[in-house]
């Protein structure tokens, strides 16, 4: 039997426990490939892509046909002209020929008029609530999960620790965090980070792995061993499969692009990981939160997002993946329906969500909110709760009953083939 070697006390990740590479404090060991195999590579996957700081719909989706858009927006209005068609009534912001393309290819699908019931203008709580699938529940409290985290803690009876992973610079969201898989924070190939411990146990194991000796002791190393014989090879081969993917496929050389061709890297590499998550717009000031200059940067994020998602389907495509991927847009909210006096849009309420993939429904969904019949605050009423898109995707794409996952049964909106 060969000795296991301790090298550093980097690089730990403990199964179960979300603890991933916090510098130099915890131990490193190799023994085994923590993933999972590809006994389960027919196994459907969820990518959620954040559109920070709340996009304005009226513009990603200009309603062109509607006199009124213009009297709205009389300086941000998308001229007729330019828009891209989806029907007679609604089209897409011209940045997004790409996105238009996998619409006319069968792949995408918009849902207008997205949002809940009280909704909430604050940006993390908005955000909250989106990635709960539920109000009142708070990113780091004990016993905090997602929908999607939820998701795989049903479907995954195991420990893996790659089943959910979030990438970029954006940390761990609330959306992909389970009970039984706390999911894994990937910034970088060489980079992983501490998802904390929800539990008194899971803190005694922590302190106990940050007092381990240099050279640990026959029952130390055997602790290792059961508390995470897997985790450190998967923390290496996720470095791996990041950091050594070659695709012709370009994408945009962004901070977000390149968090979804890392994605896209780990399914064609045969991670066998349920959901995933990138963020887009941290590394523009705001997001598309755009209170001001909008045209200028609401065009660049849109560009941005067109190229991305454009470059990582025909990736997957490429490599047999694109059918078992499903992937959604959202954001904290929407924003009015008027244009403010510093040539941008304040916070508002509905908003439209994209899906994109062969399993959708292509085609505008649901009803664009009346732009007469406002709320309040001039806010755009929602068309439909967007507990009805995660239903379809739950009941129609991964084939688990909705209330298992949101606690409550919703009905179905018929977007998901």
């Amino acid at each position: 039997m060969k000795k296991t070697r301790i090298a550093t006390r980097r690089s730990f990740l403990a199964r179960g426990l979300g603890i991933v590479g916090v510098g130099a404090t915890l131990p490193n060991f190799v023994l085994r490939t923590a993933l999972a195999g590809t006994d389960n590579a027919d196994g459907r996957i969820v990518v959620s892509l954040l559109m920070t700081g709340g996009p304005d719909g009226l513009s990603v989706v200009p309603p062109f046909a509607d006199d009124e858009y213009y009297k709205l927006r009389k300086v941000l209005g998308i001229p007729a002209s330019d828009v891209l068609k989806l029907n007679d009534k609604v089209g897409l912001h011209p940045s997004l020929k790409r996105l238009k393309q996998m619409h006319d290819d069968g792949s995408m699908a918009v849902v207008l008029g997205t949002s809940y019931p009280n909704f909430n203008l604050s940006h993390f709580t908005g955000r909250e609530i989106w990635e709960a699938g539920k109000h009142g529940v708070r990113t780091g409290k004990p016993g905090a999960t997602g929908w999607l985290g939820r998701v795989v803690d049903h479907v995954c009876k195991d420990s893996e620790p790659t089943r959910n992973i979030a990438v970029g610079p954006n940390g761990l969201p609330l959306g992909l965090t389970g009970k039984e898989h706390p999911g894994i924070g990937f910034v970088t190939p060489d980079s992983f980070r501490f998802n904390g411990a929800r539990r008194e146990g899971e803190k005694a194991i922590y302190s106990r792995l940050n007092q381990l000796p240099a050279t640990p002791t026959a029952d130390d190393l055997q602790f290792i061993t059961q508390t995470a014989v897997n985790a450190n090879s998967a923390s290496e081969k996720l470095g791996e499969l990041a950091s050594h993917y070659k695709t012709p496929v370009v994408y945009p050389d962004t901070q977000f692009g390149n968090s979804v061709k890392t994605i896209a890297a780990f399914i064609n590499g045969g991670l066998d990981a349920r959901a995933f998550y990138a963020a887009q717009g941290i590394a523009v000031f705001g997001g598309y939160d755009t209170h001001a200059d909008q045209p200028r940067r609401l065009g660049q994020l849109l560009d941005e997002l067109d190229g991305t998602v454009g470059a990582f389907y025909e990736d997957l495509a490429r490599c047999g993946n694109a059918e078992r991927v499903l992937t959604y847009t959202y954001s904290e909210f929407g924003r009015r329906a008027a244009e403010n006096y510093s040539g941008g849009t304040d916070h508002g309420q509905a908003q439209p969500m994209f899906l994109f993939g062969p399993g959708v429904k292509a085609g505008v969904h649901s009803e664009q909110p009346s732009l007469t019949d406002l709320d309040e605050r001039g806010n755009l009423k929602m068309t439909v709760d967007f507990r009805n898109i995660y239903a379809a995707m739950l009941e129609n794409w991964l084939k688990i009953p909705t209330e298992t996952i949101l606690g409550e049964k919703f009905p179905l909106l018929d977007c998901i083939a």
